[in-house]
């Protein structure tokens, strides 16, 4: 099967999975889980590459998810100030999104600062992950501004993305879960294929 097949299958089966779920308190947990999962196989396969993709990725997802869970926000500004708080929740997602676009355009840059490992380099996954972190920016950034124009210019019929907030976010998340899998699936079939090239050797 050839990669593109693969990765397209693996998404399929992730927006598939997240679809029937499409709940926040089981998606989020589920999301860091399945991160966890990849950086840990990739410990296990000594593959450096996916490692620092699925940590980079899992770490700039858990600190907002950590944020938000221990109800920082509701300390820092009442529930009626639907503008500051607004802000302060999309606000803070905008940014993490931020930088984790940022982290996986120099993913490789910022691998080699963190490890002398020979193995770093750019791989055929490194293309598509800051891609659907810019696509996350983006609702993010939307979402806030019609939450400006919701609460201070009373523009109460712009709902559009929070109404759907969700579910565009998880679109990008199962995306995101169905390349690492593809990554993960790939990266193995990669190790067999070594194996057998030592043995013939």
């Amino acid at each position: 099967m050839k990669v593109s097949d693969l990765i397209l299958l693996s998404i399929g089966s992730m927006l598939f999975f997240y679809i029937q779920l499409w709940e926040h308190q089981i998606v989020t947990p589920l999301y860091l889980l399945l991160l966890g999962v990849c950086a840990a196989y990739g410990v296990y396969r000594k593959d450096i590459n996916m490692t620092h993709i699925a940590i980079f990725i899992l770490v700039l997802n858990t600190i907002p998810h950590i944020i938000f869970e221990i109800g920082i926000i509701d300390y820092v500004t009442p529930y009626q100030d639907q503008l500051i708080r607004g802000m302060l929740i999309y606000g803070i997602q905008l940014l993490f999104s931020l930088i984790t676009v940022i982290t996986l355009i120099f993913r490789v840059q910022i691998s080699r600062v963190l490890s002398k490992s020979k193995h770093i380099a750019l791989t055929r996954f490194d293309g598509i992950f800051h891609w659907l972190y810019m696509y996350t920016f983006t609702i993010y950034l939307l979402a806030l501004l019609e939450n400006i124009a919701w609460a201070y210019f009373e523009m109460k019929s712009w709902t559009l993305i929070y109404d759907n907030f969700e579910g565009l976010i998880y679109v990008a998340w199962a995306l995101c879960c169905g390349t690492l899998l593809a990554m993960m699936i790939t990266s193995t079939k990669s190790n067999h294929h070594d194996e057998k090239e030592e043995a013939i050797s």
